[in-house]
């Protein structure tokens, strides 16, 4: 494991607010380039779901440095860690170091017993005074995104040959899109995909609060009048963000997914919006032209897909530990290994154990 320790520095006269108005929160997150997951609307999600959730500014001289919005979860000994999902969100117009946003933001989460801050954020940080180990992904690190500005037909001509040949095949073979929201195809679709491809689901009541939410689109693509794919996207700021996408094997030939894809981001450029983010592929393992990608990756094979579209790499950090307190972090970190060790033991006689995708949280 990566482990980093660096130097002590002062907080100023920084301090830590919680927001409580939502055009106030959303509005300084689409000047700063935010993802959708730091959003008010998202938020509000998790909230319906029982989640504790904070929104909070780091301020400095009446100024916002960043935004974290926050989820606490409680772990034993009372203990409990804060997540900040793609975050936090530093400020674009005010270059301060960002050491000094997370000595603050560690100062008021110390304050609520958290034992470290799980963050994952846009770039790396330098000079915090805390340790900053890393930790299993919770969103996925590395993404791909197409540029909406273009018009259609340069997007079709930054396409691999065979993505544009399955686009065009899935329109002749008479597929139809629609934009609905319908919980029960994109949970019929949903768990057949899961079995198929080995993955876990949330539970129903996650997805049908997310296509609740305002701040989703569901697109179905139909065969004969019958429901073989769908795709759910979430847009926020300057963004259009697949979210999930499943369809039926049986139909697998009629190649849907690829015009989904290609629905959505004509959908996201309708609206709009200036980006088209798959959020999610294999990270990239070197820095030739080409993108090269461990093919046992667990989004290998979504990877090889995605790539079709010739969108542009892009690779934050992941999911980085920021700790509070090191020995109450070293034993969180014992017990949860004993929980995964006494996990396999338990399904050792499984072919395989389910992999977790995106938490999405």
């Amino acid at each position: 494991m990566l482990i980093f320790y660096v130097v002590k520095s002062n907080i100023s006269t920084m301090e830590t607010k919680l927001i409580q108005d939502k055009n106030q929160w959303n509005s300084w997150l689409i000047a700063n380039n935010s993802s959708f997951t730091q959003s008010w609307e998202w938020g509000e999600i998790l909230l319906s779901e029982g989640k504790r959730v904070e929104r909070l500014a780091v301020v400095d001289g009446g100024e916002v440095l960043a935004q974290a919005h926050v989820i606490y979860t409680n772990i034993p000994f009372g203990w409990r860690y804060a997540f900040c999902p793609k975050g936090p969100v530093e400020s674009s117009k005010f270059k301060v170091q960002s050491y000094k946003v997370y000595e603050q933001l560690a100062k008021y989460f110390k304050n609520k017993n958290c034992i470290f801050l799980r963050v994952e954020p846009a770039s790396i940080i330098h000079d915090s005074k805390f340790i900053i180990q890393k930790t299993i992904d919770i969103n996925p690190p590395a993404t791909l995104i197409l540029d909406l500005r273009k018009t259609e037909a340069e997007l079709l001509a930054g396409m691999h040959q065979k993505t544009r040949y399955n686009i065009n095949l899935a329109q002749k073979k008479g597929i139809r899109v629609e934009e609905k929201k319908d919980v029960e195809v994109f949970w019929s679709l949903m768990n057949e995909t899961g079995r198929r491809d080995n993955f876990k689901l949330h539970d129903r009541g996650h997805y049908e609060k997310v296509l609740a939410s305002p701040l989703t689109k569901q697109l179905i693509a139909y065969f004969e009048n019958k429901p073989i794919a769908c795709c759910v996207f979430a847009g926020f700021g300057d963004t259009f963000t697949y979210l999930y996408g499943a369809s039926s094997y049986e139909s697998r030939n009629l190649m849907a997914p690829y015009m989904l894809q290609w629905e959505g981001a004509k959908t996201g450029k309708r609206l709009g919006y200036k980006k088209y983010d798959f959020f999610g592929v294999a990270p990239k393992i070197n820095d030739g032209a080409e993108y090269e990608y461990d093919p046992k990756h667990q989004y290998a094979g979504v990877t090889r897909f995605k790539l079709g579209f010739g969108g542009k790499p892009y690779q934050a950090p992941g999911t980085l530990d920021i700790v509070i307190d090191n020995t109450k972090y070293k034993l969180y970190n014992l017990l949860r290994k004993l929980s995964r060790f006494r996990l396999w033991r338990r399904n050792r006689g499984c072919a395989i154990l389910p992999k977790a995708k995106s938490a999405r949280q």
